[in-house]
């Protein structure tokens, strides 16, 4: 990678005849500012370096080089066919040692096979009720006429499912802030004030992410030590996946050097990481869609007025409505809206290198916007959503949960607790957003590691 004192390369054929390098895009200014209006508005900026082409290489002071591909083929290639020819990023394993996010090769393969089965689709439907049950557990103390910034309300509800059903621990409704922001700061490694500084300089950001991890490392230990002996060898008696794992690991039935104590810490904070943030970020944008689109709001309330009660595990497949309404909002605003990889090699897109050891990003948002795959893309439209539809289009232009072998072993939790939070909520409730959009329609977004709202964006409950 180009250090701080080397500067932008230019573009050009090298000495041995190989592809010339990836050009910098004409019209996002001299490499210099590239880092100015990065971080000036990350998307704009993004939309900008694909206007002309699917390749782009951009600049940033203290990172050096960064190049991105935006077409649905290429995503295939590095998430795929080719993803020996690429890895993860430093970042995470720094930042979140060796759980399954991080690690790579052999290690990884072990790891996924422990943990895959246990969060397949048939698996997870056991938590179903329990996600249920913290979701109402919350949501029943709204009241006509309450304002709150529906964000930060649901990163607490989140945060209940998610130590409810994998940890096997209830939080307190009005309590329990050491945790709540502790996980909030878990993506502080990653804000883009750090972005520019070597891995081992601290900041105020990385701080706060060591306090916060020490907070639910302990926090995580605590729990494996209670589970310590008492944990269930039969799989179908755990209530939460801690228990299951602690259970398997005491069983012997699998390989216990995956699920030493260190491991299983490592697990659970990545977890904790991934696992109730792109979440929350689903539900707020889905709501400010019903909010925004009357027409769908009907249609959603329709459909889950039609249930007899609270929703259940036996509901899911019927709502088909809710479920495209979710696609649509994981489309328009993927949480994790840019995959980081790492060229192992030198490796060709459009005719142009990408240089081995460079940071390569796959601009998800851009890719699921894009005119050539989704009609009027910029449009909310869940009934885009339909059979024929799904089958013809290419399996990595709608890819919010990555692809290949790697796609997000969470996905089938998220998507459950998802469609059953709308659900739940939209039976008893509608939400009204209090802000404004952009000229173009747009809710104010804070791009971040994940795609979130901007802080303060209140909604007013409405029963119903």
């Amino acid at each position: 990678m180009s250090s701080d004192s080397d500067g932008p390369t230019d573009a050009g054929q090298s000495a041995d005849g190989e592809a010339p390098l990836v050009p910098y895009p004409p019209n996002v200014g001299h490499p210099s500012l590239h880092v100015l209006r990065q971080m000036r508005d990350p998307l704009a900026f993004s939309e900008e370096l694909f206007a002309t082409r699917d390749v782009a290489r951009f600049y940033l002071a203290g990172m050096g080089d960064i190049y991105a591909v935006a077409h649905p083929d290429f995503l295939k290639r590095v998430l795929l066919t080719e993803r020996d020819r690429f890895r993860k990023t430093d970042d995470f394993r720094i930042a979140f040692g060796e759980g399954l996010l991080t690690v790579e090769g052999e290690e990884w393969r072990n790891q996924r096979d422990v943990l895959q089965p246990l969060f397949t689709r048939d698996a997870v439907t056991g938590y179903a009720d329990g996600m249920v049950e913290q979701i109402r557990r919350r949501s029943d103390r709204w009241h006509d006429g309450q304002r709150f910034d529906l964000q930060a309300e649901l990163t607490d509800m989140t945060l209940d499912v998610l130590f409810a059903t994998v940890l096997g621990r209830e939080l307190a409704l009005d309590g329990d802030e050491s945790i709540r922001e502790a996980a909030e700061h878990l993506h502080d490694w990653f804000l883009p004030t750090s972005y520019f500084l070597p891995n081992w300089m601290p900041s105020p950001a990385r701080r706060r992410f060591g306090s916060a991890k020490e907070t639910l490392e302990a926090e995580a230990q605590r729990l494996l030590e209670e589970k310590a002996g008492d944990a269930p060898t039969d799989p179908g008696e755990a209530e939460d996946l801690l228990s299951l794992l602690v259970g398997l690991r005491e069983a012997g039935v699998t390989d216990t050097g995956m699920l030493t104590d260190e491991r299983l810490r490592d697990q659970m904070v990545t977890i904790i990481f991934a696992g109730h943030d792109t979440t929350t970020t689903s539900l707020t944008f889905a709501f400010w869609a019903l909010a925004n689109h009357p027409e769908a709001r009907e249609k959603f309330h329709a459909e889950v007025d039609a249930l007899d009660g609270p929703p259940t595990m036996a509901d899911v497949d019927e709502l088909t409505y809710t479920d495209k309404l979710l696609t649509e909002t994981l489309r328009l605003f993927p949480p994790v809206y840019s995959l980081p990889r790492e060229a192992a090699e030198d490796v060709t897109f459009d005719g142009y290198r990408v240089p081995g050891g460079e940071r390569l990003m796959l601009p998800l948002r851009i890719v699921q916007r894009d005119p050539r795959f989704f009609e009027d893309p910029e449009t909310f439209r869940p009934e885009r959503w339909s059979k024929q539809f799904r089958q013809e289009l290419h399996d990595f232009a709608y890819a919010p949960f990555g692809g290949g072998p790697r796609i997000c072993i969470g996905r089938q939790f998220a998507l459950l607790e998802a469609k059953l939070a709308l659900a739940t909520i939209g039976r008893e409730y509608d939400l009204y957003w209090l802000g404004e959009n952009d000229a173009d329609g747009e809710p104010p977004v804070s791009p971040e590691m994940t795609t979130r709202m901007e802080p303060g964006q209140e909604f007013l409950v409405s029963e119903r």
